[in-house]
Parts: C-alpha cells; sequence; structure tokens
C-alpha cells in the first residue's frame, strides 16, 4: 500500500483504528515494509505506540531492531487520512 516514496522516507497508508487512531498492527508492517524493501535493511522486532492520533503533522518513533542494533525509527503523519511517512534510520 505504499503512496509515494520520498527522499527521505516513504508515504505509507496506515488503516485507522475507529476514526482517530492508526491501526498499530497495519502501522508497524509499513514500518517494516519501507525500512526492509525501500531502504534495504535487515530489520527484527518492531514496536509502534499504540495510540497514534490520525492528524497531519504528528511526530512519533517506532523502536526497531535494525542490522542487529536498536535503534528509534522517527515517523511523521502527513495527512488526516492516516497517510504517513517513515525516516531513515
Amino acid at each position: 500500500m505504499v503512496v509515494a516514496a520520498l527522499v527521505v522516507g516513504a508515504l505509507f497508508w496506515a488503516g485507522v483504528l475507529g476514526s482517530d487512531r492508526l491501526d498499530r498492527t497495519a502501522l508497524q508492517a509499513g514500518v517494516n515494509q519501507v525500512l526492509t524493501q525501500d531502504y534495504g535493511l535487515q530489520v527484527g522486532a518492531i514496536a509502534c505506540p499504540e495510540d497514534v492520533e490520525v492528524s497531519a503533522g504528528t511526530q512519533f518513533t517506532c523502536q526497531a531492531v535494525v542490522d542487529g542494533e536498536q535503534v528509534e525509527v522517527p515517523v511523521v503523519v502527513t495527512s488526516d487520512q492516516g497517510d504517513y511517512q517513515v525516516g531513515r534510520v
């Protein structure tokens, strides 16, 4: 479900849980896909926050094991429809 690829990250659409929160499972799968397919990284476990508001400009981080190291993955919600951008780690 990739919307577009950007230089600084990739945009994704995550299922919206209810009307104002991102679906955590879809979000984690999307972050994993961007890190592995778009950035070519080896990704282990990913943990994103449970209660991310669907509102353009919302910023948060997911915790991930990337290439064997624990890292923070920056994410920003880019639209009120649930699109988001995953930054490079």
